[in-house]
């Protein structure tokens, strides 16, 4: 038996598959620990059966493990990412922007670490490189009213510098249980964009691709839901159309838990994070429970 095999024995054996690189060391005395590191870093990278899940910290996914989720600040996630070479189908986008909105009203972000132009700027470079292939899909959400589109664009803008491009636009508009566009006072409430980047520009399923959503609003803060929550119908759509079956799917910024729960009512697999805790625990892990 190869002794790599004998390290995904091991973990087995484990609670959760999860084990410290200090302990498979004390396991398997016998072999060099450069040896060992060596067996994994072959084995650490998707679809591969070993991935590092930390720093020193691994995880076996077989057949049965369908997400991954952990607690991480976005620049903490994406160096551990880049650094175990893992690649995704689908990156869905929903970044906590910094717009006219945002701290105030029914969802009231004002405690939630916003991302300014400059900082996504930094880190799209970094997303970008975590996908798969040229026609690996990432979609990225932002609000398009009046008061914002200017600041907007400085967001959207960022993926110039980028290898991505647009393969489409389309648009996500909130209703009431009755069919109403939502309200902002007196106005109605402008549809949120929806952009599909690739670095080919293509589609992955033109014919059976979606773009434009009209449906009932998640429940909000004050009702038990996630500010920035989005339907479930939606997000299985997405996903359906951006992925196949075992596809892996990324959520940098995960709070409401519904890509997890979309990517596993269709059987992708969902690596997903969020930076908040109370997030973690009070609405991601709900959503596989």
């Amino acid at each position: 038996m190869t002794l790599i095999q004998k390290i995904k024995d091991f973990l087995k054996l484990k609670k959760n598959n999860n084990v410290t690189l200090q302990e498979i060391y004390h396991h398997f005395k016998q072999e060099k620990q450069s040896t060992i590191r060596g067996r994994l870093n072959e084995y650490v990278s998707v679809p591969r059966e070993i991935i590092r899940t930390g720093k020193g910290r691994y995880m076996l996914v077989g057949a049965e493990v369908s997400a991954i989720i952990e607690t991480s600040d976005v620049n903490e996630s994406l160096n551990r990412i880049i650094e175990a070479d893992i690649k995704y189908d689908l990156i869905f986008l929903d970044i906590p922007y910094n717009l006219a909105g945002q701290k105030g009203g029914n969802r009231n972000l004002a405690n939630y670490n916003l991302i300014e132009p400059s900082e996504f700027n930094e880190i799209l470079p970094k997303i970008e490189s975590l996908l798969k292939d040229q026609n690996s899909q990432l979609y990225f959400m932002i609000a398009s009213g009046k008061s914002s589109i200017k600041k907007a664009n400085e967001y959207i803008n960022c993926f110039n510098n980028t290898g991505l491009n647009l393969a489409a636009q389309g648009s996500y508009t909130k209703t009431f249980s009755n069919g109403n566009i939502c309200n902002m006072g007196k106005h109605e409430m402008p549809p949120e964009l929806i952009q599909i980047y690739s670095r080919s520009g293509n589609l992955f399923k033109p014919s059976k691709t979606k773009l434009d959503f009209k449906l009932v609003r998640p429940p909000l803060p004050k009702q038990g839901g996630y500010p920035t929550q989005k339907p479930l119908k939606m997000m299985k759509q997405i996903i359906r159309q951006a992925t196949n079956i075992k596809g892996l799917v990324l959520d940098l910024f995960g709070g409401s838990g519904v890509t997890l729960e979309a990517s596993i009512k269709l059987s992708r697999k969902c690596h997903i994070f969020d930076i908040s805790e109370n997030s973690v625990e009070n609405f991601i892990l709900k959503k596989i429970q």
